[in-house]
């Protein structure tokens, strides 16, 4: 066979080892292919010397063309593997983000993400959907890293981790406004840098960032419709009741009082028992009304007629209309100078505090003395209503709910819905209320605020 023949046949070999070996195996096979050509073609034969010099540029020629063929070939190879990988790789997020998209719970997520990611990367995925680190200390992972990762928001890479010897990345889970897990991938056998696995991780946290985030929407929107339904529900219900109950009631207390009129020759027995159906009439239809009020200002919202008036008037008139009903309590007012006149619904304010100055009566003894007091506060003019009772027992934040008394074993009578109807009130105007017991004194404090003409955006007078 002609020379020329088994050079090529040689230089076919290199190329075919490059394919198949890689181009370390391909470079041994260029060298060995010339020792060869040179041992066993070229005379003499069986020895590694030449007679004739020029075949020494054969072996040059032939060595460099071995070794070009194989770093190309080898290269093709790396390529190809490469463009598979990365294919692999795209339809992996691909694959993710189809199943992110349907998924309806946190569990379905973590699924998705793992069924996805660990068979077509060939990596362990693990993800953990929750906003306080502390709940994975019985993970297998180091929580200095996930707590690390998780508060300050950045990823963190171990190319080789010290404990298992594993390539860990730490990818947390981040919104726009919080981090609402953690996405932990290792791998034991190569880095994670491979063919830009770790860039595609960062992805799919994205992606998975994405959909706990729409997730949340959806919950919070779905919530939102359910305690709107219920409020709705219980709003009708407080009103059809309070319908039905203030009805035969009026004709009670009509008929006591017509009673009371049209029989003077009646025993003193009688006249008290009379009395007390109308008072106790009276009373439960003031329960009624604060029912019908609490259940139109929740769905509804108050109905203002706000007018430029200085707040000692209203004060003063409230005060008047409290003493009609506990005549034996004293109220004392302190109104400083400087408060200025306010824009506001003057009989709305005057019920807010006579139901303050009523609670106030109701919790402490007969001849305690009720204090009122005005002062002007920034932006906010304060009114506070002070009394002598027994004080708060519960949280006074918790005092503004509905049906929430003060004193749970207390005998006088109520709903509770006298602070619940105050605060909407108030929150109506712009102005805040708050409760607390005194503390240098026994008795408790319900202080409201509303707003004076700069703060409320209104032309000052």
């Amino acid at each position: 066979m002609d020379l020329a023949n088994i050079v090529m046949i040689f230089l076919l070999s290199t190329f075919l080892i490059a394919t198949s070996l890689g181009r370390n195996a391909a470079t041994f096979s260029a060298f060995i292919n010339v020792g060869f050509f040179d041992f066993f073609f070229v005379t003499p034969r069986f020895s590694f010397s030449v007679d004739d010099s020029q075949y020494l540029i054969t072996f040059l020629v032939m060595l460099i063309v071995g070794l070009v063929t194989g770093h190309l070939a080898a290269k093709l190879k790396e390529q190809i593997k490469d463009v598979s990988a990365r294919e692999g790789l795209a339809k992996a997020l691909q694959n993710l983000s189809r199943g992110l998209f349907s998924a309806q719970s946190d569990e379905q997520v973590i699924q998705v993400a793992k069924s996805a990611l660990e068979g077509p990367i060939g990596i362990e995925i693990d993800l953990f959907i929750t906003e306080s680190p502390e709940k994975l200390k019985s993970t297998r992972f180091d929580m200095q890293s996930v707590a690390w990762s998780m508060q300050s928001g950045t990823r963190i890479f171990h190319e080789v981790d010290e404990v298992d010897g594993k390539s860990i990345i730490y990818l947390p889970i981040r919104s726009e406004l919080k981090t609402l897990g953690i996405l932990v991938a290792s791998d034991p056998t190569k880095s994670l840098r491979y063919y830009g696995r770790d860039d595609l991780l960062q992805t799919a946290a994205n992606l998975i960032a994405l959909a706990i985030a729409q997730l949340r929407s959806v919950q919070a929107q779905e919530l939102s419709k359910v305690e709107a339904a219920t409020e709705r529900l219980k709003s009708a219900i407080l009103s059809s009741l309070s319908h039905d109950l203030r009805t035969p009631l009026t004709t009670m207390i009509g008929l006591a009082e017509s009673l009371q009129d049209r029989n003077q020759n009646i025993n003193a027995e009688s006249k008290a028992d009379l009395e007390t159906i109308r008072g106790q009439g009276l009373r439960l239809s003031s329960m009624i009304g604060n029912l019908l009020e609490m259940a139109r200002l929740q769905t509804q919202g108050p109905t203002l007629k706000k007018e430029w008036q200085p707040i000692e008037d209203v004060i003063g008139s409230s005060i008047k209309h409290f003493s009609t009903s506990f005549p034996q309590s004293i109220v004392k007012t302190s109104i400083a100078r400087d408060v200025p006149p306010l824009f506001f619904d003057e009989v709305l304010i005057e019920r807010v505090l006579c139901n303050l100055l009523e609670n106030a009566a109701k919790y402490s003894s007969e001849s305690a003395t009720i204090e009122v007091s005005a002062n002007k506060s920034e932006q906010f003019v304060e009114v506070s209503v002070i009394d002598a009772g027994a004080g708060f027992v519960q949280e006074p934040g918790q005092l503004f709910e509905m049906f929430a008394r003060g004193i749970s074993d207390t005998n006088q009578s109520g709903m509770g819905l006298g602070l619940a109807i105050c605060r909407e009130i108030v929150e109506a105007h712009g102005g805040s209320i708050a409760a607390k017991n005194n503390e240098s004194k026994v008795g408790s404090v319900i202080t409201f605020t509303l707003p004076i003409a700069e703060n409320a955006g209104l032309p000052k007078l």
